[in-house]
């Protein structure tokens, strides 16, 4: 695999045009008739959650999660209660990066359920989800399951070629990686390097 190719590639194997959109929306107001008004109602509920999407707030939602987790970090270890690994280092600070590394797993599992958690309550406020749910109900009535869900994924393709948690998970991603990468002051070794040693050390032993 060209690996730096697939940093750049797009992954969605199927895309929807806008005008493909349009035009199957232009179909089922014909097929709705006088009920055509909920298919302009749940698409305009769907705009609204799509435009939610705001990469600087996104960014610091980041940002924050990050914080919030240091600060634990640094309270189970001045603790030392055996809550979190601790390592054979002089540096406060290589220490505190190790531990990123050692909880890399736990951290972003917590920062996902945390963002998801806060997300749909924010989303809660900008739409009505119940209503979006029931309108939806109704379309899937009237145009036939099938026929709906072909739909969504056409709308899903067109507007979501990534998920709101999977930016989130690529940021955060992101801030773990910059850990791997911190380096060491009394080695000045990176930290992803320490971290692999210890098991090489453990291993040997």
């Amino acid at each position: 695999m060209d690996m730096f190719q697939y940093f750049l590639s797009h992954q969605a194997e199927n895309t929807s045009a806008f005008s493909d959109i349009f035009r199957t929306a232009k179909e089922f107001h014909q097929l709705l008739g006088r009920k055509s008004y909920l298919l302009d109602h749940y698409l305009s509920m769907f705009f609204r959650l799509i435009i939610q999407t705001d990469f600087c707030i996104l960014e610091e939602k980041i940002y924050q999660a990050v914080s919030d987790l240091q600060k634990k970090i640094l309270v189970d270890l001045e603790n030392n209660n055996g809550s979190i690994p601790m390592f054979d280092c002089q540096e406060p600070f290589t220490q505190q990066e190790l531990s990123w590394t050692a909880l890399a797993d736990t951290l972003l599992e917590q920062a996902l359920t945390d963002f998801q958690n806060e997300t749909v309550s924010t989303y809660q406020g900008t739409v009505d989800l119940v209503d979006l749910e029931q309108t939806e109900e109704k379309l899937v009535e009237l145009l036939g399951k099938d026929v709906w869900e072909q739909f969504q994924q056409a709308l899903i393709q067109c507007f979501l070629p990534c998920s709101l948690l999977q930016l989130f998970w690529q940021g955060f991603i992101i801030e773990i990686t910059k850990r791997f990468l911190s380096r060491d002051l009394e080695t000045d070794q990176e930290v992803f390097r320490l971290y692999l040693h210890r098991f090489f050390t453990e291993e040997s032993s």
